[in-house]
């Protein structure tokens, strides 16, 4: 591992804090009660893991009781058991009363990717009488390989890859068991040659509602539509038929109507489209559906409806922060409810449906979970899972600024100055790039903004256009145009903001982004020779192998239009490696050993061509990792991969060697 004895300013974050910050997520408030379970993901130094941990809250005790390492799922409908799954698959009822558990059921996960909206939840029936789940088929090992030898006839056929993950996918599907709560022997609901998932219960416990790719060739078309199974004959009914993806169901609660999530496009993607989703609304009994937010323009999220059955609640970005909306079942009526500043990532309604738990964070605080009261007008924070952590430290605010940018679209984005900021002194700049393409930077805790930060540079960031949280029509702006407008928007932000700021050191400036951001990253390397370094984490080098190497083939197809092959000289024109020869930045590449969402070959495409050219460059690969691995990243591998950042930037922006 490289040396962490990075210098920085003690009341910044360094990178030794990173094993300490605690990440909290995915509130479950009791349907009767103010009892709430949570998870809190810690690193665990020993095992070199980060763990999910269970953490229960009741009235009773008043305090915490941690269930575990695992995830939980659903209350009973009278709140006095909590289904869970422990870190083997085996789901659980906790006993409120006794404070005991009881084994339920083996769970089996698939590694085959169906998208990363897909659910793989398990519910309790609003009777109280089963619970249904999603587990895979497991297939026989012994027909995946045999003397050494894959056979492939499938188009998905990797795994997302990483630690915990196979290469390749286990050709497993998954499917709905329903079992009784009280335990015995699951009934398989759904049998057959494809995937179901993000189930949700009727209200009368009859019906299932869940989402399924039933085209002829699943693993190439990316389209998905509403199903239902009746428990008791185990009838399947298709409920939609549209062209597009469906996504995340759930059912109102008079059980008339199903609403869901859906986009419209003709070509579909199992990674980041760039059309927004929407509220969708049907007849539980299927035909035509309704759009319900279109006129929001803006991308949705998680949502939850009213127990009135008036309203659905809905988080949604919009220039930088993440709030939580309603719109009106009747009229189609938006308006905000709790928010307008920071990101909620995730919410519960209480019983009444007055009030919210909901996990928030901040440009310099990680997530917690605060609770609203008196229907919103008071919030209190639940949670103190980092204060121990930030009471002796004074991170620096990140402030808004809006530019036009080169056809006079208006573009926004942050400074964040260093932490000893002194307006005498000069600083070396960093850019950094969000992923996606269609992410969004905003209020949003970011680690590496602040130990940058720590280390004694500037960081811009900008939402260019493709990012969400504008519109659709901003969202679309890398539509057949990769580091094209986008480019343009990353370089106007850094021209306006090295105008306006004059103890920012042109000459001393560097750039960084992962995935999309690392695309970009290497992109502006072959464009431009004004940064000092270039950090590339995970990122693409060239379109064309890309395409048909990734797990995400169908992101290339949904930017640019079609399929691949019909437009190699498109994705060779937006390329990195076109343009390569141009470069002379120094460049670190960053990358996992078992990326399959962007293939290692990828770092090792632009690393050699740029070691070929004479560029100072190195490539690190880490033994193990994916590609979603900011957060699934082993602690002691962040740390080394935050320290290389830092040290690249120290020694060809900060000394300027």
């Amino acid at each position: 591992m490289i040396s962490k004895d990075v210098k920085a300013s003690p009341r910044g974050l360094l990178i030794d804090d990173l094993r300490r910050i605690r990440k909290v997520g995915s509130p479950l408030l009791s349907p009767v009660s103010e009892d709430l379970a949570y998870q809190v993901s810690v690193a665990d130094i020993g095992e070199n893991e980060r763990d999910d941990l269970i953490v229960l809250l009741t009235t009773e005790t008043a305090g915490k009781t941690i269930l575990g390492r695992g995830t939980a799922h659903a209350w009973s409908p009278d709140g006095s058991r909590l289904l869970y799954e422990n870190g083997y698959g085996e789901l659980h009822i906790y006993i409120i009363a006794s404070a005991t558990s009881q084994f339920l059921v083996q769970r089996h996960e698939s590694s085959y990717f169906i998208n990363h909206l897909a659910e793989n939840n398990c519910i309790w029936s609003p009777d109280g009488k089963h619970i249904a789940y999603l587990s895979a088929d497991m297939p026989d090992p012994k027909e995946e390989e045999h003397n050494g030898i894959r056979v492939f006839d499938d188009l998905l056929y990797k795994s997302k890859g990483g630690r915990g993950r196979p290469v390749y996918a286990d050709r497993a599907y998954t499917h709905i068991y329903l079992i009784a709560a009280e335990g015995g022997s699951p009934t398989l609901l759904t049998p057959g040659n494809f995937n179901e998932h993000s189930i949700t219960w009727s209200p009368d416990s009859r019906h299932i509602a869940f989402i399924s790719n039933r085209t002829v060739r699943p693993d190439d078309i990316q389209q998905s539509d509403v199903w239902k199974v009746d428990i008791q004959t185990l009838e399947i009914k298709r409920l939609t038929e549209h062209t597009g993806l469906a996504y995340q169901p759930k059912w109102s609660p008079d059980g008339a109507h199903i609403a869901f999530l859906a986009t419209s496009g003709s070509i579909g993607t199992n990674d980041s489209p760039a059309e927004d989703t929407h509220i969708a609304l049907i007849s539980s009994s299927g035909g035509s559906f309704q759009y319900l937010t279109k006129s929001v323009d803006r991308r949705i999220e998680h949502i939850r409806w009213h127990p009135s059955g008036n309203y659905i609640y809905f988080t949604a970005g919009d220039r930088g922060d993440t709030s939580i909306y309603r719109v009106s079942v009747e009229n189609k009526k938006v308006e905000m409810v709790l928010g307008g500043s920071g990101c909620i990532s995730e919410f519960c309604l209480d019983a009444y449906g007055d009030d919210f738990v909901f996990v928030k964070s901040d440009t310099n605080r990680p997530s917690e979970l605060f609770k609203s009261k008196n229907q919103g007008a008071v919030i209190e924070q639940i949670t103190q899972e980092n204060s121990e952590l930030f009471q002796d430290k004074t991170l620096q605010e990140a402030e808004t600024f809006w530019f036009e940018s080169f056809d006079r679209s208006n573009v926004q984005g942050w400074l964040m100055p260093p932490v000893d900021f002194e307006q005498t002194q000069k600083y070396p700049l960093i850019l950094l790039i969000h992923g996606g393409p269609h992410n969004m930077f905003g209020h949003d805790f970011d680690e590496r903004m602040h130990l940058l930060s720590a280390a004694g540079y500037a960081v811009v960031y900008v939402n260019p256009r493709g990012s969400h949280g504008y519109g659709q029509a901003f969202s679309n702006g890398t539509l057949m145009n990769w580091g094209g407008g986008d480019y343009q928007d990353l370089m106007a932000g850094v021209d306006f903001i090295l105008d306006k700021n004059s103890w920012l050191d042109p000459e001393k400036l560097g750039i960084t982004g992962q995935s999309y951001g690392g695309y970009m990253t290497n992109w502006i390397v072959s464009q431009t020779s004004r940064f000092k370094a270039a950090v590339s984490d995970g990122g693409l080098s060239n379109l064309v192998s890309f395409a048909g190497t990734s797990l995400y083939h169908s992101l290339m197809e949904s930017e640019f239009g079609g399929r691949a092959f019909g437009r190699f000289d498109e994705l060779w024109k937006w390329s990195p490696l076109r343009n390569v020869a141009q470069a002379t930045t120094p460049t670190l590449i960053l990358h996992g050993e078992t990326d399959n969402e962007v293939p290692f070959s990828q770092a090792e495409e632009m690393y050699v061509a740029l070691k070929k050219l004479g560029v100072q460059t190195r490539l690190v690969q880490y033994k193990g990792e994916g590609h979603g691995w900011r957060p699934e990243l082993s602690p002691s591998n962040k740390a080394d991969l935050n320290a290389r950042m830092i040290q690249w930037f120290d020694t060809y922006v900060k000394n300027n060697i």
